[in-house]
């Protein structure tokens, strides 16, 4: 009888641990899709506009960020130019917005797809950045960046500070 219960137990202990490792692991799944869409809508944007393509990049930094707005609820549409801090080295743009569906992307984006005018130098790379959260709706809280080329990023001194 104690056999039994420790069998039942222990193959409870199994299922449950292998449900939270398949939700853990389509969480992750749902994250790659969402940039990947991102990605596609600015790769569309840009070839629309007669820009130069952009090489995807991945940016660990860009998720966290990500994932920071999202446990304060920030749902803003934002973006910065210039270089950015240390971690970002060879950053030199970014915007960051939240959203239900990331193939319906918010005219910002598109907008900044097609940046940055002349004046600003040009960027060569790009990586998306993507949180998601499932309370009482599915969200995605989104971050993407523009880089400099890998050479020139190398050689930004400042940024390394």
């Amino acid at each position: 009888m104690v056999a039994v219960r420790t069998f039942i137990a222990m193959s409870l202990a199994v299922v449950l641990s292998s449900h939270v490792a398949l939700a853990q692991q389509s969480l992750g799944t749902k994250e790659r899709a969402a940039a990947d869409a991102v990605a596609q809508l600015i790769a569309r944007s840009r070839a629309q506009n007669e820009l130069p393509k952009l090489r995807r990049i991945k940016d660990g930094h860009l998720q966290a960020e990500a994932c920071r707005r999202a446990k304060h609820g920030d749902k803003s549409v934002g973006n910065s130019t210039g270089i950015g801090p240390p971690e970002k080295v060879g950053m030199l743009s970014a915007i960051w917005y939240s959203t239900l569906d990331p193939d319906q992307p918010p005219p910002e984006l598109l907008d900044w797809a097609k940046g940055p005018g002349q004046q600003y130098e040009q960027p060569h790379r790009f990586a998306v950045g993507v949180c998601l959260v499932i309370a009482s709706e599915q969200r995605y809280w989104i971050v993407v960046g523009t880089y400099m080329s890998a050479i020139k990023s190398i050689l930004n001194i400042p940024t390394w500070g």
